[in-house]
């Protein structure tokens, strides 16, 4: 076939058509191959792709598209653009390449399809290039889920089963058969929940569990509207609970705020709060009572916290009385209220340093008789003992008066 029918397929019209040639030719051929034209034009295919990917799909962030593009770009989706085209018949190989059925090689007509875009970008530019590729991924891109593309059969079957809160499928493999080189796989795939279980064979356990992940992702598909209804009604019995227990949660409500059946009235509530602050008052009144003197006398305080600092002014009259006749004060903390029981003459005359005579005369009267002689007696007293007498007879502190002195003195 000349290569005017490829262009036409290509809906492209080479200027150089020696470009063309050398972009069919297969390093197995000659010297002159391709393989410089498919580096370039491996580049160009990806620009042009992300670009499309771009403007189609706005939505999707730069993880999606590069899946996206990656799968639209493989070997597997080049091989069947190229067999689209009929490339295999222009194809320029060696002799071993053609006994081996190297122009159905899927490797051998995706590269030299690259390397054809090569050749156009070469010849015509990059917007040449760009019109080409275009033309034959639109039809694709018009068909494709970009949601899907590029994912293998178990990642759907697991997102897919995921969605719809199901539990993942279980694999097992079940039989191998032939030799160690040569094993050939059998693999159930089951989804308990939804009874479903296929079976898959493959090479590799792998490829056998690809193969019934496919299988599984079928069943689905014929089960769709029934796990949508059942989807439906989840949703709505979710709401009906939800709403079941909003109303339950008010209903709490409004029983914490209604008064229980044994709950007293207000009033009378009001009259058991009264009688704390009652308590209260009362217990104030006490404190005030207890912060006024009392009349009872205080208890006596040990001898060893006594101290004699207090006067006896200080106290009550009648208690000073008894205070300075039981304690020996001073005689002058006794003039508040006179001794009962008048002094004698000698004993006036003792503490006033009355003359001889007259103390001769007061011993005369006291002394009795048989007693020593008044003079000796007063002779027999000296001055210093004179104080001693006197407050041993009083039982007061010993005051000291001069001996000489008088009493208006």
């Amino acid at each position: 076939m000349p290569p005017s029918q490829l262009e036409s397929r290509l809906r492209y019209e080479f200027r150089n058509a020696e470009l063309l040639r050398q972009a069919m030719t297969h390093r197995s051929h000659s010297a002159t191959h391709n393989e410089r034209l498919e580096f370039l034009g491996d580049s160009v295919l990806n620009c042009v792709v992300a670009s499309l990917l771009f403007e189609r799909f706005a939505k999707l962030d730069e993880g999606d598209l590069s899946r996206v593009r990656a799968n639209l770009v493989k070997q597997q989706s080049l091989y069947e653009l190229a067999q689209g085209l009929g490339i295999a018949e222009f194809l320029r190989l060696g002799e071993g390449e053609l006994k081996s059925g190297g122009f159905r090689r899927p490797s051998i007509l995706a590269d030299t399809l690259e390397a054809i875009f090569g050749a156009v970008f070469l010849d015509a530019g990059f917007e040449a290039a760009q019109t080409v590729i275009r033309r034959l991924y639109t039809p694709i891109l018009d068909h494709i889920d970009p949601r899907t593309l590029g994912k293998d059969a178990k990642t759907l079957l697991q997102e897919h089963l995921q969605g719809h809160k199901i539990a993942l499928p279980q694999y097992t493999v079940i039989a191998t058969h032939g030799a160690a080189h040569n094993q050939q796989f059998e693999v159930e795939c089951s989804v308990a929940k939804l009874e479903i279980k296929v079976f898959g064979s493959g090479a590799s356990r792998r490829a056998a569990e690809q193969a019934a992940a496919k299988k599984a992702l079928d069943e689905l598909q014929t089960l769709a509207p029934t796990l949508t209804t059942k989807a439906k009604r989840s949703k709505s019995a979710r709401a009906a609970a939800k709403l079941a227990e909003e109303e339950r949660g008010i209903q709490q409500a409004l029983d914490l705020r209604a008064p229980p059946a044994n709950r007293p009235p207000r009033a009378d509530r009001g009259e058991k709060l009264d009688k704390p602050t009652d308590r209260g008052a009362d217990k104030a009144v006490e404190r005030t009572a207890a912060d006024k003197p009392s009349d009872r006398p205080a208890a006596p305080k040990p001898v060893g916290e006594r101290t004699t600092e207090k006067s006896a002014d200080k106290l009550p009259a009648e208690r000073a009385d008894r205070f300075a006749s039981d304690k020996g004060e001073r005689a002058v903390a006794t003039r508040a209220a006179p001794p009962d029981k008048p002094l004698s003459e000698r004993h006036v005359a003792l503490i006033h340093g009355a003359p001889d005579g007259a103390r001769g005369d007061a011993d005369k009267r006291a002394t009795p008789q048989g007693d020593a002689a008044p003079g000796e007696a007063a002779d027999a007293v000296p001055p210093s003992s004179r104080e001693a007498v006197a407050s041993d007879s009083l039982g007061v502190d010993p005051v000291r008066v001069p001996a000489t002195g008088r009493a208006g003195a």
